[in-house]
């Protein structure tokens, strides 16, 4: 894909022919004639043609005829104007009843203005043109994002536009401290990013090396959002997040008070905010709307969830294969039961069967919402049923694998449960090769390889791995009794 968007570029000349090119109509027309959502016209007054463009459906035509083009038929001053650089001065004077327009003088800016959803007017003989901000394309209304669903907080989501996206934040927001700074990226897509942060709130320095990272990123062409969160991210290549992205302007805005950065990306409706570390992750929207008492009692709920769904099946495989002997009498004796007559192993059973529920995930999320919902409730019914009739696994297996999977998905954001997912499989594969003491490897090099991220100078571990057991608890386990105040 890269490559091919760098022959595009590098076919059409773009930097070397219009960067430095005065704005022309006919050179316009040349550059863009070969689309048919390119319109063009003239406009012919007193004794003044000017040239008219823009993209069919990213302008209200409504408000260009009624704001714009009306002024040079009904105003006298535009009836008896002898000539552009006339003409030209009126506009600058502010007859023309707008209010966001802009004069430019080269090529470039003209050609971008028009693919920016501008309409653009060309005076050829004075080389100059003015692009008036009438974006009109239709977009999605605002809604409740799915994914992040709250009972009782704000549906307000973000949606496609970056600028409807901001102006939510600002509804959200309502300070001269919060600040947008727009940025564009991809030298062929030109794609609109917006950096929000709190002025007197966040770190200087972190504001300039995300700001630096986003103009520093090798894209040609934005077209997924994981490519500007690699360029955001601390590590390239982390088995977790290192970057929290949400759909939910609350969410968005209450990291924004906390000096965090966030980042919106024109035509996609997810916003990111960094630094982030585990404990955010840990931590749902709805939180701060619950009982404080109610809110720290799920919240653990959730880190047991947590170490259940890494540890259980590589738990199983190590007490059933080499410390069976540290387990009641009773319950050893029924897993050894249960396990009579299995064609398989212990180890073998457990990969099957977790990699039979990922395969049951994918299926439910690639299907339209009813039917992946009824295949995967019914797959897991059949399958499991199924495996245990046959005895190609034992009901011990089946039952743990499904409580692993289930605990996955009480963790608020799944791109950490996905994470958490394939690290499971690792220390599967440490317990079938060295039981219990392979296991507690495998832990203390993962907890040393979270420790060791540092995402713009904040560990990855905060503030478990920094500070005394007292700063463990604020607002990690126990949500912070402080009204007000959010992470």
């Amino acid at each position: 894909m890269d490559a091919y968007w760098l022959d595009a570029e590098h076919s059409i000349r773009y930097r070397e022919e219009i960067e430095n090119t005065a704005v022309n109509a006919q050179l316009i027309q040349a550059y863009l004639q070969q689309s048919d959502d390119f319109i063009t016209s003239s406009l012919h007054f007193c004794a003044v043609t000017a040239h008219l463009f823009c993209i069919d459906g990213l302008v209200k035509d409504s408000v260009v005829d009624e704001n714009i083009l009306s002024a040079f038929h009904e105003l006298d001053a535009f009836k008896t104007c002898k000539s552009e650089k006339e003409a030209v001065k009126l506009i600058e004077s502010g007859l023309v009843n707008h209010t966001s327009v802009k004069k430019v003088g080269s090529l470039k800016a003209a050609v971008e203005g028009i693919l920016s959803a501008n309409f653009v007017m060309v005076f050829n003989a004075c080389r100059c043109a003015f692009v008036f901000d009438v974006k009109g394309f239709n977009a999605r209304s605002i809604e409740e994002p799915e994914s992040e669903g709250v009972i009782k907080g704000s549906k307000d989501g973000f949606t496609d536009p970056i600028r409807l996206n901001t102006a939510i934040v600002r509804r959200h927001i309502r300070s001269h401290h919060l600040v947008i700074e727009q940025i564009e990226i991809g030298t062929v897509s030109k794609t609109t990013v917006a950096l929000i942060f709190m002025q007197n709130i966040a770190n200087p320095s972190l504001v300039q090396t995300v700001r630096e990272r986003i103009t520093g990123a090798d894209i040609t062409s934005l077209v997924s959002l994981g490519q500007l969160e690699k360029a955001i991210s601390a590590k390239q290549f982390a088995l977790v997040p290192t970057v929290m992205h949400t759909e939910r302007a609350d969410k968005l805005c209450a990291n924004v008070l906390n000096g965090k950065v966030a980042v919106l990306t024109d035509g996609y409706p997810v916003g990111f905010i960094t630094p982030a570390n585990l404990a955010m992750f840990m931590q749902a929207p709805e939180d701060y709307a619950a009982s404080p008492l109610y809110a720290s009692f799920v919240r653990i709920i959730r880190y047991i969830c947590l170490a259940v769904n890494l540890l259980l099946p590589a738990l199983y495989i190590a007490v059933a294969n080499f410390s069976c002997e540290i387990l009641p009498a009773k319950l050893a004796q029924s897993i050894m039961q249960a396990k009579f007559g299995m064609p398989f192993s212990t180890f073998t059973e457990v990969v099957l069967m977790l990699i039979a529920f990922e395969v049951l995930i994918e299926s439910g999320l690639r299907l339209p919402n009813g039917v992946g919902q009824a295949v995967s409730i019914v797959s897991g019914l059949i399958v499991g049923d199924a495996a245990v009739s046959a005895k190609l696994a034992s009901p011990a297996v089946v039952m743990l694998t499904a409580i692993a999977g289930i605990t996955s998905f009480v963790l608020p954001y799944q791109s950490l449960a996905n994470a958490l997912r394939v690290i499971r499989f690792g220390l599967v594969f440490a317990a079938a090769a060295g039981g219990l003491y392979a296991v507690g490897i495998g832990i203390t090099i993962l907890i040393f390889y979270f420790n060791s991220i540092e995402n713009f100078g904040l560990p990855y571990l905060t503030p478990f791995s920094t500070g005394s057991v007292r700063t463990w608890v604020q607002d990690t386990f126990i949500r912070r009794l402080r009204s007000g105040q959010k992470d």
